[in-house]
């Protein structure tokens, strides 16, 4: 696959379009996601950039494309700044309401990009979803405290 990493950035504009395209912006995810697998480096400014252009997704109610910014979201954090930023999302895709695959996704994110100073935070939440009926949210619990 001959991916552009230029290119790739300039279709990134796609998500801040209104209203969202689910289809075209999971594309792009997927995209962005093969560009940091296959090595291609990004800087923090564009990393950073993208990760809260990426941030609007979330307001789309697409289980797919939900998946996808989960993802592409653990693997910019690595080199965006200030990532913190998107605790307020996942946390709420973390609770008891909300969809399991949208729980266990959004606690592997979390647990990805917190700081040791959130720990005490998002403690009670891991304890509520280690324990959890859904092996998806328990194990994602688990999993993700253990990588703490």
């Amino acid at each position: 696959m001959n991916l552009d990493h230029s290119v790739v950035l300039q279709e990134a504009r796609v998500f801040n379009e209104t209203p969202i395209r689910p289809r075209q912006s999971r594309e792009l995810l997927a995209n962005i996601v093969f560009l940091l697998y296959r090595g291609d480096t990004m800087s923090t400014v564009e990393a950073t950039n993208l990760f809260f252009s990426i941030t609007k997704l979330f307001q789309c109610k697409d289980m797919s494309l939900r998946q996808m910014v989960y993802l592409t979201i653990k693997e910019l954090s690595t080199i965006s700044e200030d990532v913190i930023m998107v605790t307020s999302s996942l946390m709420k895709d973390m609770q008891p309401k909300s969809e399991v695959t949208y729980r266990a996704n959004a606690i592997r994110a979390l647990c990805k990009i917190v700081d040791p100073s959130m720990l005490p935070g998002i403690e009670r939440f891991l304890k509520a979803a280690i324990v959890e009926k859904s092996p998806s949210i328990a194990s994602a619990a688990l999993v993700s405290s253990l990588h703490l």
